[in-house]
């Protein structure tokens, strides 16, 4: 992929360094953004086919929690796509006391910014599913004037408690932002939706490092964001499209079953010059273990043909991490099994919540199982055995996930 002409004098900073703690046990060993997502994908790709797709020629991204998987990734998937040293990996694990924000990234990376000669910095996240073209962006910032654009889309005002909400103003100038509040404001004359923050910003590079250089400016959301609005200085960008913050169970799974279920609601992250690796989960059928490509089944049953319980199995709005497997009579119901657990033979999850939450990670409606919850309910959930002679029975009694 080329660098776009128009694009020269952009940097992009891709904010790769979270931990993703609502997925729960599926981050304990990597970080969110390397998290498998459908087949053949790493969430992190949607973001890194965006840039490549839109001729961003120097993309930087900064890594922190657990990066070992997501570094070793971008190095020989991406590294191809942009040759010469246009992909740079900083790991916060190699600066003094880390990054203590997304915006002191750029602080601990300013020196180099300078001299890459960054006209304006474009700041995405690694960890979102969408498809987008940000010279559209680009261009719309450079024609409203702001040294800062944010990009935001409507989300339903039920939802939008999770978002940094923006009230736009005359002339798309930011005239509020709140993040996360409580009451999130509506978009004039909408008042079922709000205008939220995608987490995606183009902002001059000599007025962000004015603003950087006041020690306590560490986070987008929280500092730079909110100065910008106050004095005036920030417009918003709206855009439509598929976007999805996968950061819960049920935004992951939902979000992985759009792309199986159908046709995939965005672009796929497929472009010239990058590797790509087949991941693959597996499913009994025939009673063999047959390999098919991962990913989330609405229904399967029977796989045989076979009125035998024993002999099907069925997954309902579920899905299958690379590796995993599930045995012939297994019935799953909004459940996502983590790469390389074995569902054993006639285990149903999903049709009973609270059940399911005594071995299980539930989490809105969906509930994740992974091999150590499946050795654990195995060790604690013992049958009773009752003594001869009337004796007394004994059990052994599980605790919920905390």
């Amino acid at each position: 992929m080329g660098i776009s002409p128009e694009m020269k004098d952009t940097v992009a900073i891709v904010l790769a360094g979270g931990q993703g703690t609502r997925l729960c046990e599926l981050t304990a060993r990597d970080c969110k953004p390397a998290l498998p997502f459908a087949r053949f994908h790493r969430i992190v790709d949607f973001t890194m086919a965006s840039l490549a797709r839109s001729g961003i020629g120097r993309v930087m991204v900064a890594t922190q929690y657990r990066p070992t998987t997501l570094s070793a990734h971008l190095r020989e998937v991406w590294a191809p796509v942009w040759p010469d040293g246009g992909l740079m990996l900083r790991d916060g694990g190699q600066v003094e006391g880390g990054f203590r924000g997304t915006a002191d990234v750029l602080r601990a990376n300013a020196a180099e910014l300078d001299a890459l000669g960054a006209r304006e910095v474009l700041v995405v996240a690694a960890d979102h599913v969408y498809s987008m073209d940000y010279g559209g962006f680009i261009a719309a910032h450079r024609e409203n004037g702001a040294p800062l654009t944010l990009a935001a889309m409507a989300v339903l005002r039920e939802d939008a408690g999770r978002f940094g909400i923006v009230t736009e103003g005359p002339g798309h100038r930011i005239a509020g932002f709140a993040e996360k509040p409580e009451k999130p404001a509506p978009i004039f004359g909408d008042p079922m939706h709000s205008l939220a923050s995608m987490g995606i910003y183009v902002i001059d590079w000599p007025w962000l490092r004015g603003v950087l250089s006041d020690p306590n400016v560490l986070d987008f959301g929280e500092d730079v964001i909110p100065l910008a609005v106050h004095g005036g200085e920030a417009a918003v960008w709206r855009w439509e499209g598929y976007w999805r913050d996968v950061g819960t169970l049920d935004g992951l799974r939902e979000s992985w079953l759009d792309f199986e279920e159908g046709p995939p609601p965005c672009r796929r992250p497929f472009v010239p010059g990058m590797k790509i690796r087949m991941q693959t989960a597996t499913l009994p059928r025939d009673g063999f273990t047959a390999s098919v490509n991962l990913g989330g089944l609405r229904l399967m049953s029977p796989l045989v043909g076979s009125t035998d319980p024993g002999r099907w199995t069925a997954l309902d709005r579920s899905v299958l991490m690379p590796g995993a497997r599930v045995s012939p009579g297994v019935r799953l119901s909004n459940v996502i099994v983590a790469p390389n657990t074995v569902i054993p033979h006639g285990l149903s999850i999903g049709d009973d919540p609270e059940e399911d939450a005594r071995w299980f990670r539930v989490s809105g409606e969906t509930t994740l199982v992974n091999s150590a919850m499946l050795a654990r309910r195995g060790a604690l959930r013992t049958p009773v055995f009752s003594l001869f002679n009337g004796g007394p029975s004994l059990t052994r009694k599980a605790q919920r996930i905390q």
